[in-house]
């Protein structure tokens, strides 16, 4: 696999040597020479310095073969115009960019780029993961512009224990996709019940996480 990586943040870095590392070939643009010339030490010759908006720099780094483009230049607009031009103007197969403002997402997906990673939600996860008694964790963002997939977990206490999931009114275009018991995980049905400590990994819009999280956990 052929990946392009746009601006040599320290995920960019570490992503690029984890690629190298898998088999891949790999291209980063990074437009300060500063951190281009850290990364030509380091990586030496996947690092092209240039702008990654720019169509002759893009050509350089044989973007007309890439299967993959990442941008991560820590600017929003930049990795718009970026995945923009990549995936309209040279037809590369996959566009992936990190966001830092929320709001922004829905833009990124409207113009196709295939993944967006939202830093945010990233740092937000991480901070659910390791605080306890906070039983609701942000999974990732689901393609379909304002949804999200996250994972709740049900505490002894909580009021909808012994129900159905038919007998739990969850908010308008939230559904459970999947069940996680200590038996091992399951695909959940109308019947399923509920018992302290299942997992249950919803979609539900952007907005309603903590009214899902009200309902399920009873708080």
């Amino acid at each position: 696999m052929y990946v392009v990586i746009v601006g040599c943040s320290e995920s960019g870095y570490h992503l690029s040597k984890a690629l190298i590392a898998a088999g891949h070939e790999v291209v980063v643009i990074e437009k300060n020479p500063e951190r281009f010339q850290l990364l030509n030490e380091e990586l030496g010759s996947v690092a092209l310095l240039g702008d990654g908006t720019d169509e002759v720099t893009l050509k350089r780094a044989g973007i007309t073969r890439a299967d993959v483009v990442v941008s991560l230049t820590g600017v929003d607009a930049t990795n718009l115009v970026i995945s923009q031009i990549t995936k309209h103007i040279f037809q590369v197969p996959r566009t992936m960019a990190l966001i830092k403002d929320p709001k922004n997402e829905p833009i990124f997906h409207e113009v196709g780029v295939d993944v967006v990673v939202n830093s945010t939600h990233l740092v937000l996860a991480s901070l659910e993961e390791g605080v306890p008694g906070r039983p609701l964790v942000h999974l990732m963002n689901l393609r379909v512009p304002g949804m999200e997939l996250v994972s709740v977990s049900i505490p002894e206490d909580s009021n909808i224990i012994g129900k159905r999931l038919s007998e739990i009114e969850l908010p308008p275009n939230s559904f459970i996709s999947l069940m996680v018991k200590k038996s091992g995980a399951m695909l959940p049905t109308g019947r399923s019940v509920v018992e302290p400590e299942d997992e249950l990994v919803a979609v539900t819009p952007t907005g309603d996480e903590q009214i899902l999280y009200d309902i399920l956990t009873g708080v």
